[in-house]
């Protein structure tokens, strides 16, 4: 089944609450009830609650809706312009990737991906990092034990299945030479080591922080900015994975193996 990006449907929740908003604004046949509906969808997007309007959020019923919109202009035209330039930042979120820095690189590289494994992460993550920081930890570990066992099974490397990330990723960065020991200029040795200290440090975060075991009394609970430090880590090495491969596949004119 083709994989539908996160964005996508995003914009078009808010694309139908932005018209549904519009038509009961000008004098269309909108039931209260159908934009109550567009409007829930609306709020139930966790990517995009932060940047949610005020009056979306305050004005909870159709006839609320239409006694405030009454009070912003007089004229259709006014409360067109009004609906478009607050429900803007939305879009503004969307295009950006629902605020994670990565996205705009990683999800490009997801629609020629075959690994339904490695998408349905990426949207995990993006629907738990603003209210579930623990499951949006284990889903940013999943993602990378996805994206390095995509890799391998392009490359035709053999892995145990109960391999641990630190060893997946090892496999995958040695068959495409993204080891330090493969450079010579210190700085990419600097770099690629510093790949290998993320892996492992997302391999300890998902244990101590993530939802895949029990918790006790003492132990410390994520936060917001814990979700989003390992969706934004996660994305970037498995972008960098991920572009790699492409770009070495690429080259080898075909060939499956490219380290």
């Amino acid at each position: 089944m083709p994989r539908k990006p996160r964005a996508e449907a995003l914009r078009t929740v808010v694309e139908s609450f932005q018209q549904t908003t519009i038509d009961l604004s000008t004098g269309a046949a909108v039931d209260y009830a159908i934009w109550a509906e567009a409007r829930n969808a609306l709020l139930s997007e966790p990517e995009l609650t932060r940047t949610i309007p005020e009056w979306v959020v305050k004005n909870r019923w159709g006839g609320q809706f239409w006694q405030f919109i009454k009070s912003q202009s007089d004229t259709y035209a006014g409360r067109r312009e009004f609906i478009w330039s607050t429900l803007a930042p939305l879009f503004d979120v969307i295009d950006k990737g629902a605020t994670l820095p990565t996205a705009r690189a990683l999800e490009p590289l997801l629609d020629g991906c075959t690994s339904t494994a490695v998408a349905e992460a990426w949207t995990r993550i993006q629907a738990r990092k603003d209210t579930d920081p623990e499951g949006a930890i284990t889903a940013s570990r999943s993602l990378l034990e996805s994206t390095c066992k995509y890799v391998l099974d392009k490359l035709q490397v053999e892995y145990a299945d109960e391999e641990d990330l630190p060893k997946l990723y090892g496999l995958a960065a040695t068959s495409m030479k993204l080891g330090p020991q493969d450079h010579n200029e210190q700085v990419f040795k600097q770099i690629l080591s510093g790949c290998f200290s993320v892996v492992n440090g997302m391999a300890a975060m998902r244990n101590a922080l993530g939802d895949a075991h029990g918790k006790g009394k003492r132990t410390p609970r994520p936060t917001m900015r814990h979700a989003t430090l390992a969706a934004n880590l996660a994305g970037t090495i498995a972008t960098f994975l991920i572009a790699t491969f492409e770009e070495r596949f690429k080259q080898s004119g075909g060939s499956p193996r490219v380290g």
